[in-house]
């Protein structure tokens, strides 16, 4: 008996790369070998840590400023840490129906063999698909093989008829035999009966144009004389039956002729194996190599034959294609929120609108997360426009997921070929562009690629590199602004704001710099920067003022936040009383639960908490429920039409007052003039802050002597 197939039979022993390779050094082993489709990441200890997909590699890599961003960097950044595992000895069906049932997506990006826990080398579904056609084909020569040995057995001695019979009607194939002088039944086995929905009973003695259509009838006829005039067996085109339960089933026939010794035509024997399952099975592996399983959409795969299709209609038949290219506004922190299953159910959702605001020639695909795109043949960029703009309205609309209203919104870049380029990756690249400007812009918008944007990357890219430099080379520095009690006019704190000396810039403005630091990852190394400068030197001035200091919404994704808090407090030596930590509203939206709890951590050290910018945001007064907040900062946009505008004067009195009812400190922002802060007097307004007040300064010398008073 034959051993089952295994994984190692599939398994391509390929030396996996080290995680300190480079992505350069990968591109160059992928386009020197075009066999080779995926490459695993492991360490000297052969400990699996990550997966690299040729296509998507490529994908990235071949990117405009793909190489640029990414080329030094190590394959790690790129890599899937968390790839489709497997035993090295598990059998190969197993493997097949646990993988295609239960994650059918990991399979297309291939998998790792693993032995003892270690790195034996890596599969695709390629090798699997080919391993199982394999394995189906040596199945069918075999059961051939036995059914002509039994065949010729039953010539041999009637003796031996009735444990012939037992053993054929138990042959997992369809066995039919005809006699070859008039084409009549003499044998259908049991498996037969159930393929073609009929008796044997009923059959045996009759032709086939007695049970079935006349058009099959004569079909099969024709396949008999064949197999007559031929003296090997004859492959039959696959046929397409209704077996006994009403089933749909796919079953290869072959015919072969059983001959006497003299050569005579004795019977036609005809097998019939039943391919359903390997049909299905490939269809499915075919519809994973093009298709989002998820959602149902186009995958990177099919979009980029899609694309060349339509950049081929646009070369030879004077055509105009747009790429549109959408991100969803909210949703990770809808998915942070809610979980991935209300995410993949938002996902869902979002395609069916997706494809309500398409015409049928249009090409829609997932890329990836929160990610689509859409192909789109165009008379006029009004066309794309148009689609734009009925994609923004349908995803205004909330999505109902567990009865939960969801509000996503979503941002859109358009690149036109010919117009932007010939090139997918690069109209690719450029449709980001475009949507990347609708985010900075405050997306649920959409917008057409410009030339000047490229140069805008190229210069956001330059000034990456330049924040890398300015962090290792003490560039940065900080500046603090006096905030003063109304009651009393002393200056009770300050605020650390933080500055950049540009080398060759001059001051680089914090709106330009932190939304950069935020995007590229560096968010966390300087505000641990600003934490341990500003708490030191505070820890130096000669009396108990306050220090306030920005924290990010991103350094809330790490839990070592409450412990950087600590150790700074612990290197300076600063009180925690004397520290304040101003957060906006973002940070509770993103993720309440997770935030919430680093919040009251943080607060437990004696640490205080200001809610920044307050009443800019949507749910600022759900808020001051969630969080037991010390200060509440007004946004300067109240504070300017002070004291003459009556509605600035109703919201600001409207804040202050909740604010006293919650014994929760108030401070103004922006305050410029005398008469701003009069009127925030009379408002019962705790604390101002503005330039009328004072100026951020590097230094804080010219409040220590004499003491400093205001409105007295």
């Amino acid at each position: 008996m034959q051993k089952a197939l295994c994984i190692s039979d599939i398994t391509d022993r390929i030396d996996p790369v080290s995680p300190q390779c480079s992505n350069s050094t990968l591109y160059e082993t992928f386009r020197d070998e075009s066999d080779l489709m995926v490459v695993a990441v492991a360490d000297d200890a052969g400990r699996v840590l990550g997966l690299i997909e040729r296509h998507a590699f490529n994908l990235t890599m071949a990117g405009e400023y793909g190489r640029a961003l990414y080329g030094n960097k190590p394959v790690t950044t790129l890599m899937d840490p968390a790839p489709l595992l497997v035993d090295i000895d598990t059998p190969l069906r197993d493997f097949t129906r646990t993988t295609l049932s239960e994650r059918p997506s990991e399979l297309m990006r291939g998998f790792i063999a693993t032995s003892d826990g270690r790195y034996a080398g890596v599969g695709t579904s390629l090798s699997v698909l080919k391993a199982i056609s394999a394995d189906l084909h040596q199945s069918l020569s075999r059961q051939q093989e036995m059914t002509n040995d039994l065949i010729r057995l039953s010539s041999e001695s009637q003796r031996h008829q009735t444990f012939l019979n037992m053993v054929i009607q138990n042959i997992p194939a369809m066995v039919l035999v005809k006699n070859a002088a008039d084409q009549k039944i003499v044998l259908l086995n049991s498996v037969g009966e159930e393929m073609l929905n009929v008796s044997s009973d009923i059959v045996v003695g009759k032709s086939s144009g007695d049970f079935m259509t006349a058009e099959r009838a004569a079909l099969y006829n024709t396949y008999d004389q064949i197999a007559l005039q031929s003296d090997e067996t004859i492959m039959l085109k696959e046929e397409h039956v209704t077996d006994a339960h009403g089933r749909q089933r796919v079953i290869q026939l072959k015919k072969t002729v059983l001959r006497t010794l003299s050569g005579e035509a004795d019977c036609i024997l005809t097998l019939g194996i039943d391919l359903t399952e390997q049909k299905q099975a490939e269809a499915r592996i075919a519809h994973l190599a093009h298709y989002d399983p998820l959602t149902g959409l186009a995958n990177r795969a099919l979009f980029t034959r899609e694309m060349d299709a339509a950049l081929s209609r646009v070369q030879r038949h004077d055509r105009k294609v747009a790429l549109l290219c959408l991100d969803l506004d909210r949703f990770k922190a809808i998915n942070d929120s809610y979980g991935h299953l209300t995410g993949d159910q938002l996902l869902t959702e979002v395609a069916e609108r997706l494809r309500g605001c398409v015409r049928k020639s249009d090409i829609i695909a997932r890329m990836g997360g929160d990610e689509f795109t859409i192909i789109q043949d165009i008379d006029t960029p009004e066309d794309a426009q148009h689609l734009a703009g009925r994609i923004v309205d349908a995803l205004k609309l909330p999505v109902i997921v567990n009865e939960t209203a969801l509000e996503v919104g979503v941002s859109i870049g358009i690149a036109l070929a010919p117009a932007d380029g010939m090139d997918a990756n690069n109209l690719l690249s450029r449709a980001d562009l475009a949507m990347y400007r609708v985010k900075a812009e405050g997306r649920n918008g959409w917008c057409f690629y410009r030339p000047e944007m490229d140069a805008q990357l190229q210069s956001r890219i330059e000034m990456e590199l330049d924040l890398k430099a300015a962090l290792a080379g003490n560039q940065f520095q900080l500046y603090y602004q006096p905030l003063l009690n109304l009651d009393n006019g002393q200056v009770v704190s300050f605020e650390a704001l933080l500055r950049w000396h540009h080398p060759t810039r001059g001051m680089v403005s914090p709106a330009e710099f932190i939304p950069l630091a935020e995007e590229c990852g560096l968010i966390g190394q300087l505000g641990e920067w600003v934490l341990n400068e500003a708490t030191r030197t505070a820890a130096r001035w000669p009396q108990d003022w306050r220090v306030a200091v920005n924290i990010s919404p991103l350094q809330f994704r790490h839990k070592s936040l409450v412990n950087l808090v600590k150790k700074a407090l612990k290197a300076s030596g600063l009180p925690p009383t004397r520290l304040e930590l101003e957060i906006t509203e973002s940070v509770i939206l993103e993720d309440e639960t997770h935030n919430l709890a680093i919040l009251n951590a943080i607060r437990a050290l004696g640490v205080r908490i200001a809610m920044d910018d307050f009443g800019t945001g949507y749910s600022s007064l759900s808020y001051l429920r969630t969080f037991p907040f010390d200060k509440i900062k007004i946004d300067q946009s109240f504070v300017r039409d002070l004291p003459h505008d009556k509605n600035a004067l109703s919201i600001v009195r409207a804040i202050t007052d909740m604010a006293q009812s919650l014994n929760v400190l108030i401070t103004a922002e922006g305050v410029e003039t005398e008469a701003q802060m009069e009127a925030l007097k009379a408002l019962n307004c705790g604390e101002a802050q503005g330039y009328f007040i004072g100026r951020p300064a590097p230094v804080i010398d010219a409040y220590i002597q004499p003491m400093i008073r205001y409105g007295t």
